[in-house]
C-alpha cells in the first residue's frame, strides 16, 4: 500500500471528484487539509442539540468536553483508495484529541465526522472554514465497495450524540474546583474535629482536676476533723487534770485552814 503524493492527489481529485468543494492550495505535504463545516455538537451545550455554525464563526471547546465536528467538504473516496485522517499538530498540541476513527473506507461518500476531546488545560477555539483535518490517500490492490451506514452523510448523525449525552461530563478544571472545595471542607472538618478533641480533652482535664481537688479537700477535711477531735480530747483531758488540781488545792486550803484554827485554839488554852 502506497500513499499518494501532492501530484497524484491532485490527479486523483481532478479525475474522481474526490473532494467538493476543492481548493488546490490545500494540498500540502502529501495530504489535503479539510476544513471545519457548518454543524457542531458539544457536550457542554445546555440543549444537547446540534448547532449550526455561521460563516467564520468561532466555536469554543472547553477542557474535559467532547465535540462532534463536521467537515465543510464532501469526500468521495475511490473504490481502489483508502483515506487516513487526523488533526493538525498545532491543534493537537493544545490538547485536542481525535477519538473517532482514523481512516475513511473505500467507496465512502459524504462529509466526514470528527469526534474530538479537549484533554488540554485551556479552552480551544476553532473557526469555521479553517483547515484543521489532513486527509491522506493510499492505493489498494483491489477495489472495495462501501458497506457502512454513513453513506451520503451530510449532517451529524444521532448515534454519536446519544452516546455523548448519557449523563453530565465534568471538565478537569471543574473537578479540580470541586476537589478544592471538598479539600477545604475536609480541612474545616478536621479543624473542627481538632477543636472538639481539644475541648473534650480540656474538659476531661478539668474534671480530673476537680476530682483531685475534691479528693484532696475531702482528705484534708477528714484530717482536720480528726485533728480537731484529737485536740478537743486533749483539751478535755487537760481541763480534767486542771479541775482535779484545783479541787486538790481547795482541799489543801481547807485542811490548812482547819489546822490553823486548831492551832489557834490550842494556843488560847
Amino acid at each position: 500500500m502506497a500513499f499518494l503524493g501532492n501530484r497524484t492527489i491532485l490527479e486523483c481529485i481532478d479525475e474522481n471528484k474526490v473532494i467538493q468543494p476543492f481548493d488546490e492550495k490545500r494540498i500540502k505535504n502529501g495530504a489535503y487539509e479539510l476544513s471545519l463545516g457548518g454543524q457542531v455538537f458539544q457536550t457542554n451545550s445546555e440543549t444537547k442539540e446540534i448547532r449550526k455554525v455561521g460563516q467564520e464563526e468561532i466555536i469554543h471547546i472547553e477542557p474535559g468536553q467532547f465535540a462532534l465536528l463536521l467537515t465543510e467538504e464532501t469526500v468521495e473516496i475511490p473504490k481502489n483508495k483508502i483515506g487516513f485522517i487526523s488533526i493538525k499538530a498545532k491543534i493537537k498540541f493544545k490538547g485536542l484529541v481525535n477519538v473517532s476513527g482514523f481512516h475513511v473506507d473505500p467507496d465512502f461518500k459524504g462529509k466526514l465526522l470528527f469526534s474530538v476531546y479537549n484533554a488540554g488545560p485551556a479552552t480551544i477555539t476553532l473557526k469555521r472554514g479553517q483547515n484543521y483535518f489532513p486527509l491522506w490517500l493510499a492505493e489498494l490492490k483491489e477495489k472495495q465497495n462501501y458497506k457502512g451506514t454513513h453513506t451520503d452523510q451530510d449532517s451529524i448523525p444521532s448515534g454519536p450524540i446519544e452516546a455523548l449525552s448519557q449523563g453530565e461530563l465534568t471538565s478537569p478544571q471543574v473537578l479540580k474546583e470541586k476537589t478544592s472545595k471538598l479539600d477545604s471542607r475536609i480541612a474545616v472538618l478536621e479543624q473542627n474535629n481538632k477543636a472538639n478533641n481539644y475541648i473534650a480533652v480540656t474538659a476531661l482535664g478539668l474534671l480530673i482536676l476537680l476530682f483531685v481537688k475534691f479528693a484532696f479537700d475531702w482528705y484534708a477535711l477528714n484530717k482536720g476533723w480528726d485533728g480537731a477531735i484529737e485536740h478537743n480530747e486533749k483539751v478535755a483531758e487537760y481541763d480534767s487534770i486542771i479541775n482535779l488540781r484545783f479541787l486538790e488545792k481547795q482541799r489543801l486550803i481547807k485542811e490548812i485552814q482547819t489546822l490553823t484554827i486548831e492551832k489557834d485554839s490550842l494556843t488560847d488554852e
